[in-house]
């Protein structure tokens, strides 16, 4: 049995993207899939992660002329590590170049997409054609090679596309969108979620026919990943973040919670806040402007098993959503910091998803992304209780594997099912 996968995310790009993908190709092929990876041509981009690479896919790369791309080529300076460029283009400069285009910003590479996926399928049978998504007008490649070839087509929606209440395309964009979108769905043979939010609001918003055709796939985390990790207790007070923040997320109600209990000398002795990643601009003017810049410390992006370990080695690890987020916003991460049965300082929505989740494997840390005293309190519960060995959860069902042998079993069913 054999798979055209298509993302546009895949190593030597980093990222929960990269993440989800290396991990679903890797299972599935350890399953007995034969898969064929179409994406683009390395851009430029804040997250490399040389590690993720799999060598044992067969990786086809597809020159692009998206903004990602562009910027690579721009990019005279090739001793500057990669992702300088972009993460140093302001925000607004990047929503304004993201609102030119039709669908998303990364369409410029669906001619070079659909073009590769034609000639690799006038040499190769496919039984099935994988599309994750985002940029969700990878989708429309699918759509069309599907539709040409009678080849089904499955569709990964690793997030929110139009019912995103931070969609910010605007006009004819959003209408063209909403209107692709609800092709694409219908049109899939599977409709995969990365959540159940996502899952229930897509049947919401797009018609009851879902639910029968559609299957939650958490990120989950990796067992083998943790083999040989030990998770140790540090001296210091080491509150640890992984991954971007951006769109409408921030710590800065939270470095105004650490001032004011620095100014209460509520903090434990030699308290850290470690960032680890790539921050754009603003990020980096919101620490300038937190008044405990002194506490925090920026640390590059680490290759993925390290992250795991200085995971292991923190105190106690950030979580941050934005209460405006819609109910089935879960970051990645979330899954990882579930295996570390480390605290959880979870900054996100009550009554959502990340809660519901968070407090059905024990953590009751949590408070609100905008609330300064919310989040003041909470950390003050959490410094009283430092040391106290809590029963934190991470049920087996929810890692990578057991989710991705849920998917290969519907893969299957759509392999073997009587054509019509």
């Amino acid at each position: 049995m054999r798979i055209l996968y298509i993302s546009y995310f895949y190593p030597p790009l980093g990222g929960p993207a990269a993440l989800r993908n290396t991990a679903v190709v890797k299972h599935l092929r350890a399953s007995g899939w034969e898969i064929d990876v179409l994406t683009v041509r390395d851009p430029e981009y804040n997250y490399h992660d040389e590690s993720l690479e799999d060598m044992a896919s067969s990786v086809i790369r597809v020159p692009s002329l998206d903004p990602m791309s562009i910027l690579k080529k721009l990019r005279f300076n090739k001793a500057k590590s990669a992702g300088t460029l972009y993460r140093q283009t302001p925000e607004s400069l990047k929503l304004k170049l993201r609102r030119l285009f039709p669908l998303d910003d990364k369409s410029p590479w669906l001619p070079f997409l659909i073009r590769s996926a034609k000639q690799l399928m006038a040499k190769q049978k496919y039984d099935l054609i994988y599309v994750s998504c985002g940029p969700f007008s990878s989708g429309l490649a699918a759509w069309k090679l599907s539709r040409s070839s009678g080849i089904p087509y499955v569709y990964d929606a690793r997030d929110y596309w139009t019912l995103l209440s931070d969609y910010q395309l605007q006009g004819w964009s959003r209408q063209l969108s909403r209107s692709w979108e609800a092709r694409i769905l219908k049109a899939a043979a599977l409709v995969v979620t990365a959540t159940d939010g996502i899952r229930e609001d897509l049947a919401d918003g797009f018609g009851a026919y879902l639910p029968d055709k559609s299957l939650t796939v958490f990120n989950g985390w990796d067992e083998d990943e943790f083999q040989g990790l030990e998770a140790s207790e540090p001296e210091d007070f080491i509150l640890s973040y992984y991954g971007n923040i951006y769109a409408r997320r921030s710590l800065s109600a939270f470095y105004a919670a650490v001032s004011k209990l620095q100014r209460e000398n509520a903090l434990p002795p030699n308290t850290r806040i470690r960032l680890y990643g790539s921050f754009n601009r603003e990020v980096l003017q919101e620490i300038a402007s937190s008044g405990i810049q002194a506490l925090i410390e920026l640390i590059e992006q680490l290759p993925h098993r390290e992250a795991l370990q200085s995971m292991l080695n923190s105190s106690v690890l950030l979580l941050v959503i934005n209460s405006s987020s819609p109910r089935g916003t879960l970051t990645s991460k979330v899954f990882e910091y579930l295996r570390t049965r480390k605290p959880i300082l979870a900054m996100v929505p009550a009554h959502k998803e990340a809660a519901k989740l968070l407090n059905s494997c024990n953590h009751d840390y949590l408070c609100a992304m905008e609330s300064v005293d919310g989040i003041a309190q909470t950390l003050r519960r959490l410094i009283s209780e430092r040391g106290i060995k809590k029963d934190y959860l991470c049920p087996v069902e929810l890692s990578r594997k057991a989710q991705i042998s849920r998917l290969e079993a519907r893969l299957s069913e759509l392999v073997h099912q009587p054509k019509k």
